[in-house]
């Protein structure tokens, strides 16, 4: 191992002075002087091209390469698309399907008779707003200018109080997008996303209430959920649309969920009903009260 120790490098002022050739020319001059053959000038011109060549080719195979994983990017997107298409379009069907078979069951309890069991049936539905309802109120058009990208400024919250506004106010009925509220509804966030009843809604929402629309109109807007979104106009640039309608069309709700029911038994009069067991649904919401739903059943399930 040598002692000496290491040399500094000189300035770089002092380099420029004293070099005032380029290292590398300097090195072909002594080449030169010393009788050393140099590369003639059509060889550098074959490795210039030679290099550009390789250079280009792997310009081509990056571009190519970027270029297929973005079309089996996009194919896979399109996929996914189209299977979020089919299973919308699936649900709406069985939804449909759901609706027309309580049609019919309601028609042919109609045609059993409409007094007794059945009438005290029929209201007990209605209260639990499982059948469809029309007449005056108010429609509400929501619009959230930065939804699409997950960066909107309303939140499942937002919607909860302004719906509990529309109860406090004197709404009858309230539908969210065309899904009817019930007396279990909840109104959920899952990323951007608002869902009612686990049924995504899409931007604009629109919801519709029924009631009185002078008195539901009047009190609404002095409820919490109302000043709150007229501050998000000014604030975020919020859609916000109220509006007096003089007919209001709310679909019915879901079939109430099998989890909900438990078996009573008659305890005082005579059987009105065949020897069965008697489901029975109850629950409370803002606005409609207390509801029952009762069937009459051969078995119990849930």
């Amino acid at each position: 191992m040598s002692d000496r120790a290491p040399v500094p490098p000189p300035p770089l002022l002092e380099t420029l002075m004293r070099d005032t050739l380029d290292p590398g020319y300097q090195r072909a001059a002594q080449r030169r002087s010393a009788g050393e053959p140099t590369p003639s000038p059509r060889a550098s011109r074959n490795w210039l091209a030679a290099g550009t060549l390789v250079v280009g080719l792997l310009l081509a195979v990056a571009f190519t390469t970027t270029r297929a994983g973005h079309a089996d990017a996009n194919q896979v997107r399109a996929a996914l698309l189209a299977d979020v298409s089919r299973a919308q379009a699936q649900e709406a069907a069985l939804v449909a399907s759901v609706t027309a078979l309580d049609d019919e069951v309601r028609l042919a309890q109609s045609a059993a008779g409409g007094s007794g069991p059945l009438a005290q049936l029929a209201v007990l539905e209605d209260l639990a707003a499982l059948t469809a309802v029309t007449g005056p109120g108010l429609r509400i058009t929501l619009n959230d200018p930065n939804a699409a990208t997950g960066n909107g400024a309303v939140l499942d919250r937002d919607l909860q109080l302004l719906v509990n506004g529309l109860w406090s106010a004197g709404a009858e009925a309230v539908a969210i997008s065309d899904v009817r509220l019930r007396v279990t509804s909840a109104i959920r966030q899952a990323g951007g996303a608002i869902l009612v009843d686990n049924r995504p809604v899409a931007w604009p929402i629109v919801i519709q209430a029924i009631g009185d629309p002078r008195s539901v109109h009047q009190r609404f807007i002095s409820t919490p959920g109302f000043g709150r979104f007229s501050s998000f106009v000014q604030l975020y640039d919020i859609g916000f649309e109220v509006l007096v309608v003089d007919s209001v069309t709310l679909p019915a709700a879901a079939a109430v969920d099998a989890r909900y029911l438990e078996t009573t038994s008659s305890t005082s009069g005579p059987a009105t009903t065949p020897e069965a067991g008697t489901a029975t649904a109850t629950g409370t919401g803002a606005g409609i009260g207390t509801a029952a739903v009762t069937e009459t059943t051969a078995a119990t399930t849930g």
